[in-house]
């Protein structure tokens, strides 16, 4: 019984973190673009982590363009990896 709600907690998490940082490069479209999407962008992702109480995130959306775009990049693969590991473990 222990296993499923595992299972389903690290689903949730991982599609959580995949989610978020899908925003985060869509955040960088936007800057790199120069949308007028990227301020409302920016302010809803920090509405976002303040909610979950990880305030500390907020200073990762102000960072400047090319150290947000390595990071956010980074985070994605890094993220994506995680997801085809935890499928290639269930599998």
């Amino acid at each position: 019984m222990l296993e499923p709600i595992l299972i389903g907690l690290s689903a949730v998490l991982w599609g959580s973190l995949w989610g978020y940082a899908t925003l985060l490069i869509l955040l960088v479209n936007f800057k790199e673009s120069e949308s007028v999407y990227a301020y409302p962008m920016q302010t809803v992702l920090d509405r976002f982590v303040e909610s979950l109480g990880l305030g500390w995130l907020k200073t990762l959306h102000a960072m400047q363009l090319k150290p947000l775009r390595q990071v956010s990049y980074a985070l994605f693969g890094a993220v994506t990896l995680g997801v085809a590991f935890m499928l290639w473990v269930l599998g």
